[in-house]
């Protein structure tokens, strides 16, 4: 699933990087979100060079954001049916942004471990990412490890984690028709629609995260999110400083969003522990410094 929106600098290279991948089967669907660049006219150029690899949607639904755009892209994949040569094999759905570099192992590595998954937990939702390389526009290393350049505790896999920080990068993402069947359709209420589905995993079904780079993830002007070094620990000018420091207020109250969300579409498929969990969550937005982060630590022991 390729979402594409003023995409044109590095967008041929990154097509070409999906479709070349080893040991698997690829198709590539792509949608453009309305740009003002040349992208539509590469997508159109692609799609006719690989008619069998490249399926275009054009729509008349306007700009609907990244968060959007990847969410009719994976309606259409739930709704696709897949040519008569592939029909009888294992299908999966892949997310890709428009400006990166796939590995030419990328697919065929995630595809071995999706797999092993489900035969551990058959029937079950499931989900498989993984590490990448940072690089900068000229393909220059900027990092050899996101989640160690960033700081990412992936080791964090369970669901109060998750609750609280998104570990898990879209682009790398690989997941089976269960999980889209169960995460569908992305609310407005969910942060965005990686994080939505790293929770449906977690609650619902099986995730594993490789830690290995399959992707050179491309860092430039553009980026609609990127990689950022770990921020620096605070130094607090006082204890009242410290007390009612309020710098993830913001972030805690759109934590409180999506759990509520959560809580109220699958209150029945969860365990008494997920109910109280996103109930802890869901009171996040209390607006006293000191209680939002009382509850942030509740959260972290669970």
């Amino acid at each position: 699933m390729l979402p594409v929106y003023n995409g044109a600098r590095f967008l041929a290279q990154q097509i070409e990087s999906v479709l070349n991948q080893t040991g698997v089967q690829v198709l590539l669907m792509c949608r453009d979100d309305g740009s003002a660049d040349t992208s539509v006219d590469l997508l159109r150029a692609h799609q006719q060079r690989w008619p069998d690899q490249v399926n275009l949607i054009e729509d008349a639904l306007g700009n609907l954001g990244a968060s959007g755009n990847f969410s009719r892209l994976m309606h259409a994949a739930l709704a696709f049916e897949v040519p008569a040569p592939w029909a009888d094999q294992p299908c999966y759905v892949a997310l890709s942004d428009q400006d990166d570099l796939w590995h030419s192992d990328k697919l065929a590595t995630a595809v071995a471990e999706i797999r092993r998954l489900e035969q551990a937990h058959p029937g079950q939702p499931a989900l498989v990412h993984s590490d990448l390389r940072v690089i900068a526009e000229d393909g220059r290393e900027i990092a050899p490890s996101m989640a160690r350049y960033q700081g990412l505790q992936t080791q964090r896999s369970g669901f109060a984690a998750q609750l609280l920080s998104n570990t898990l990068t879209g682009c790398t993402s690989l997941m089976n028709r269960a999980l889209l069947e169960k995460g569908l359709p992305v609310p407005s209420e969910a942060i965005m629609h990686d994080w939505w589905l790293s929770l449906v995993a977690s609650s619902l079904g099986c995730r594993t995260y490789l830690d290995t780079p399959l992707i050179d993830y491309r860092q430039h002007a553009s980026n609609a999110i990127g990689a950022k070094a770990q921020d620096q620990p605070v130094v607090f000018k006082s204890i009242i400083h410290r007390l009612f420091d309020d710098r993830h207020g913001d972030i805690f109250r759109l934590n409180a969003r999506q759990a509520t969300a959560f809580l109220e579409r699958f209150r029945p498929e969860l365990t008494a522990r997920q109910r109280f969990t996103l109930w802890v969550a869901s009171h996040l937005d209390l607006p006293v410094p000191p209680l939002q982060r009382t509850l942030y630590r509740v959260l972290r022991r669970l």
